[in-house]
């Protein structure tokens, strides 16, 4: 009786170990992908990459595996430290060598050799211990089992619970710290007289991961002062991306995964360019406004000016940025607080599914996207056939709609692709709404252009702007409707479908080869 339920104990043991083992080692994926994600972009790309160079290491670890005929306690016990460790600290040395080298990829590359080899390494090791506690097929059954469980446990509580509240580095810390513990619970099951040896090398390696969980505000910090040229005032993590503000006298800019969004010191010329130039087109104060994406309040400032708006529709997915801007006084102060304008109305979801939800029940006098780069297919999508179809069903007949459409010099084609896109999608709605192009000089960003759509539109017809403006006059209006030679297209553009997005491939050459 007793040694069936010694038996028993070893059992539930092992197949603990088994599901902190699987969860840790499916995290690191994630945490490398989503790494990957932030650093590079293309997260469709940086993903499949990891998972699979990821899933190829774990085959060579369960090859590896049948060569461990002895001393098995002490391999697995070292290679839940190697990947305590490792795999712990992954986070960190991924932003290590982003800041300090040239480039990610080997990095990368080599802590997914090291993780999904000692993956795959222990569970056919755990699966030989639990056979000699249960009949083999059940065994098998259970760990597999088990293993599955700690997978989707582990793809359910990264994006949702540990990456918004711990962020990427302490995340990876506390998946680490599963394995030494994954240690500890297997050398409790496994008959050794001299174990003390194992449980310090245990102790002190959770120690190590304790330290770096403490302080992994400052290291990360120390990081991103390589990375950013001004203080960094505030950071946060969230679903959806990093968040980064930094501040250097009166020059305040934020960044998102790494990418620069605005800096105070010319964001006047982008935002004013995408409101004010649009309604001077229009020829009369628009009564009603969707602004997709713009959670930095920015554009919203720059409508507010207009006392004959009557509402404001945002709508932005990421709820933390919107809070962001709309409860922190530094801020507030460059958004004039009008994130909190009861003329306001907020929507924290998906642009697309918000189009498709309220298709037919709200049409817009003017529609702005105020939309990242398409350096991911997420973000891609917004500038597809697909999602402009479905908003220029939200724009009124005599309705204008603009978006920034990325630089038509450092990203030629990208830019023209988008405009040819819109062009498309309009036509297909409203053989009358023409599309016209426009750029203006940010010293941030350099040349960056825009958008805008709408019925019978021409260059020069537009009516004097009549409120008061940092940058836009009403002589420059019309010159930013000329383009260099050097920034016209060279090829007729292609159209970007939601099935196959080229615009993605179009903007990543375009900058990979600026920065060769």
């Amino acid at each position: 009786m007793k040694e069936d339920l010694l038996y028993k104990k070893k059992k539930i043991i092992l197949l603990v170990s088994v599901l902190l083992v699987s969860t840790s080692g499916l995290a690191y994926e994630l945490v490398a992908g989503t790494m990957a994600t932030y650093l590079i972009g293309q997260s469709v790309l940086q993903f499949s990459f990891a998972m699979g160079w990821f899933l190829a290491a774990m085959g060579l670890g369960s090859y590896l595996s049948r060569f461990a005929k002895t001393n098995i306690l002490d391999k697995i016990l070292k290679i839940q430290i190697l990947l305590g460790l490792t795999g712990g600290y992954s986070a960190a040395i991924l932003f290590f060598a982003f800041a300090y080298t040239d480039t990610l990829y080997p990095f990368f590359l080599l802590l997914a050799l090291i993780v999904g080899t000692g993956v795959g390494f222990e569970i056919p090791i755990i699966l030989r211990l639990m056979g000699e506690v249960n009949i083999l097929s059940l065994a098998i059954s259970d760990v597999f089992t088990f293993d599955y469980i700690g997978a989707l446990f582990a793809s359910m509580v990264f994006p949702l619970v540990l990456l918004p509240n711990l962020g990427l580095i302490r995340s990876s810390i506390f998946f680490g710290s599963m394995n030494i513990l994954s240690g500890f619970l297997l050398i409790s099951v496994i008959n050794k007289k001299e174990n003390r040896k194992d449980k310090i090398l245990l102790t002190l390696s959770g120690f190590v991961l304790l330290l770096g969980f403490f302080f992994s505000e400052k290291l990360t910090r120390f990081i991103e002062d390589k990375l950013y040229q001004d203080p960094i005032i505030l950071t946060k993590d969230t679903s959806y991306q990093r968040i980064v503000v930094t501040k250097w006298r009166n020059d305040t800019r934020l960044f998102l995964d790494g990418n620069l969004q605005f800096s105070t010191m010319d964001e006047a010329r982008y935002h004013e360019s995408l409101v004010h130039v649009p309604i001077a087109f229009l020829k009369r104060v628009p009564e009603s406004v969707l602004v997709i994406g713009g959670g930095d309040g920015l554009a919203i400032r720059e409508l507010l000016k207009y006392s004959e708006i009557k509402s404001i529709t945002l709508v932005e997915l990421d709820p933390q940025m919107i809070k962001l801007f709309k409860d922190n006084p530094n801020l507030q102060k460059i958004n004039n607080n009008s994130l909190s304008n009861p003329k306001l109305t907020i929507f924290t979801m998906d642009a697309f599914n918000f189009l498709k939800e309220n298709k037919g029940e709200n049409t817009y006098d003017l529609i702005l996207t105020d939309l990242p780069d398409p350096n991911s297919y997420s973000i891609g999508k917004l500038y597809t056939v697909s999602f402009y179809l479905n908003l220029f069903q939200h724009l009124k007949k005599d309705g204008i709609f603009v978006t920034q459409s990325t630089s038509p010099l450092f990203a030629k084609d990208a830019y023209w692709c988008i405009v040819e896109t819109i062009r498309f999608a309009a036509y297909k709605i409203n053989p009358s709404i023409h599309t016209i192009p426009y750029h203006v000089y940010i010293p941030s960003f350099g040349d960056w252009g825009f958008s805008m759509s709408g019925s019978n539109l021409s260059p020069g017809d537009f009516q004097p702007i009549q409120v008061s403006t940092q940058f836009l006059s009403n002589d420059l209006i019309s010159s930013l409707f000329v383009f260099s030679k050097d920034s016209l297209p060279d090829t007729p553009p292609p159209i970007n479908h939601l099935d196959s997005q080229v615009l993605i491939g179009l903007y990543s050459n375009a900058y990979h080869r600026l920065y060769e």
